[in-house]
């Protein structure tokens, strides 16, 4: 989970809220979603209490043709794409966004003297809207673009507000003669024309760009409550090949003792071979897996078993370009596809002088389990370099 609070300029504080939901919903049914997400208007008979929340916090509009000076309205059109378009049934889009079930059901509000039916719903959630009474959008995301939407939230940084400072002269309609007083010495200087300072602007000085802040959020800082939150935590786990991980070292630490120091070239990767050749019970999980129930200690570089807190694991973002570092890490990324140790001796096989070309084709090692057994029995001898020719077919 991932949520972030944000301040109207008003002062009143909402938050984006990001949920991931266990099992495999990649690819949900329409009724699955149904019972998360409603974008219908109840029946006023049978839940009176959904009709009138859903009245009262849940209906855009109106807009479009029957108000046009609404603040939604762009360019002639709701900037929404309200109102939407009637749906006997749930669909999932290519693009990701899903089109949720608007029935005509005859169920509609009254606002401004004109009907809204199911057409202008705010996708919603009953039980939390009964819960809190609130405006509560809730939507479906199962697209990488769209959950970066959210996350900006975290790094967009405060509101801000353009200020100006302007000084007023009360003696503007003075003589040029005239004379001002300056300081308790009594000395004096001439008066300087008010035209001469309207020539000279320095935009610099008159404009200072701030931050704004609200009597509700700086109430909310000083409480120290949370504006960023996310849990559980997650354990960057790398991915590279034989004596090519990345070292971070003291500027001033000698060369020598980084090369002869051993816990160099031990990472989270070489370490999760080592722990699957001690524990049993650590082949039970893939790469990904691992920090559910096992930790990274930095210090000692070394993997433990968890006692505390959950945990998980991802892996980092490598470029299809970069080859063979690429297909290790879409093995270590599928459920169980190769013995962990399998992938160690591919990954030195992936390293030797004798593939000079990107072993391209491991893609499709996803696709076809009889691929992954043909793979397994190339490297279950005591020579795996009996693979390169399979791999390079």
């Amino acid at each position: 989970m991932l949520y972030t609070i944000e301040f109207q300029k008003r002062g009143l504080p909402h938050v984006h809220i990001l949920l991931w939901l266990e099992g495999n919903s990649r690819d949900p049914r329409p009724p699955f979603i149904d019972s998360i997400i409603t974008a219908d208007i109840p029946d006023r008979a049978s839940d009176p209490l959904g009709y009138s929340l859903v009245d009262e916090f849940m209906v855009h509009g109106p807009c479009g043709e029957l108000n046009k000076k609404c603040p939604c309205m762009k360019n002639n059109k709701c900037s929404k794409f309200f109102p939407k378009a009637y749906q006997q049934s749930t669909i999932v889009g290519e693009d990701g966004f899903v089109q949720y079930r608007r029935p005509e059901s005859g169920s509609y509000v009254e606002r401004y003297g004109v009907r809204l039916d199911s057409g202008w719903v705010v996708p919603y959630n009953l039980s939390l809207l009964k819960r809190f009474r609130a405006h509560i959008n809730v939507e479906w995301c199962n697209k990488t673009h769209l959950i970066k939407y959210l996350f900006k939230y975290v790094t967009k940084g405060p509101d801000r507000a353009r200020a100006v400072i302007e000084s007023f002269d009360n003696d503007t309609h003075a003589g040029p003669s005239q004379q001002h007083p300056v300081g308790n010495n009594g000395t004096t200087q001439p008066h300087v024309d008010t035209q001469k300072k309207d020539d000279e602007i320095d935009e610099v000085r008159e404009y200072i760009d701030c931050r704004y802040l609200s009597s509700h959020e700086a109430v909310w800082r000083m409480f120290e409550f949370d504006i960023h939150y996310r849990t559980p935590s997650v354990e960057r786990l790398s991915v590279h090949l034989p004596f090519m991980n990345n070292l971070v070292y003291q500027a001033n630490r000698p060369l020598a003792d980084i090369v002869d120091d051993p816990r160099s070239l031990k990472t989270t990767l070489t370490e999760w071979f080592c722990a699957n050749r001690v524990y049993p019970s650590a082949r039970e999980l893939t790469y990904i897996e691992f920090p559910t129930r096992w930790v990274w200690d930095k210090k000692d570089r070394a993997w433990y078993p968890r006692k505390g807190s959950k945990k998980i694991g991802r892996a980092i973002y490598i470029n299809p370009s970069c080859g063979e570092l690429y297909y290790l890490r879409m093995l270590l990324n599928v459920p169980k596809v190769l013995h962990p140790m399998r992938i160690f001796e591919l990954s030195l096989v992936l390293c030797t002088q004798h593939l000079k070309m990107p072993v391209r084709r491991l893609a499709f090692l996803e696709m076809t389990m009889s691929g992954v057994r043909l793979l397994e029995k190339h490297l279950s001898g005591d020579q795996p370099l009996k693979c390169t020719s399979f791999l390079l077919l």
